[in-house]
């Protein structure tokens, strides 16, 4: 079985820039105290879920391209900026801590739900909480309390500058593999918004 789900990838700029926030970002959180421990997402393996799957047969790699083909080929290549921080749930108790999305994100929206309704009949549930985007920057695993009131002691929470440009040029159906340094992501599959044929 594959452990799976569908992503926007983020390009070489965008992660760089990405990699220099999370270091300013350790920085000014280190000064706050041991209280403060994020486990951090290697800014290689950021990216913009739309869809999780879940575990898969490696012979359904191929029908779930072709649906995704059939979804993205209803949409053209759109940009979102990248700026603003956030958490789930809240900050009283944050458990992820995220970068956010502007701009036409009722595209990214619109494409999720796509992907969801293009998914649908080969088995994979529709989501039943509506589409959220945003780019996740660290996990909290222990002490979230604590680490809410650092974050907002910090400012973080208050920046609004904009970091980049996500371009959404194509959807990919992407590999989960854990490891103890964090999950290890491959691409098994891109297609192209706008186009009939696969990247």
């Amino acid at each position: 079985m594959i452990r799976t789900f569908v992503a926007a990838e983020l390009d070489s700029t965008l992660t760089h820039a990405i990699a220099g926030v999370q270091e300013k970002l350790k920085r000014e959180l280190h000064r706050l105290g041991p209280r403060v421990r994020l486990q951090w997402v290697r800014p290689d393996s950021i990216h913009l879920t739309l869809k999780f799957l879940g575990a898969i047969e490696q012979s359904q790699v191929g029908i779930i391209v072709q649906a995704l083909a059939n979804a993205a080929r209803e949409y053209v290549p759109f940009s979102v900026d990248v700026k603003g921080f956030g958490v789930f749930p809240d900050i009283r108790s944050p458990r992820v801590l995220w970068m956010g999305l502007s701009g036409p994100t009722d595209r990214l929206i619109h494409l999720a739900g796509s992907i969801d309704a293009a998914v649908a009949p080969l088995g994979f549930p529709a989501e039943r909480k509506p589409y959220s985007p945003h780019l996740t920057m660290a996990r909290v695993k222990e002490q979230s309390h604590a680490i809410g009131e650092a974050l907002a002691e910090s400012g973080v929470m208050r920046e609004c500058a904009c970091l980049g440009i996500l371009s959404i040029q194509s959807v990919a159906l992407m590999q989960s593999v854990p490891s103890p340094s964090g999950s290890i992501y491959s691409c098994l599959g891109r297609v192209l918004l706008g186009h009939e044929s696969l990247a």
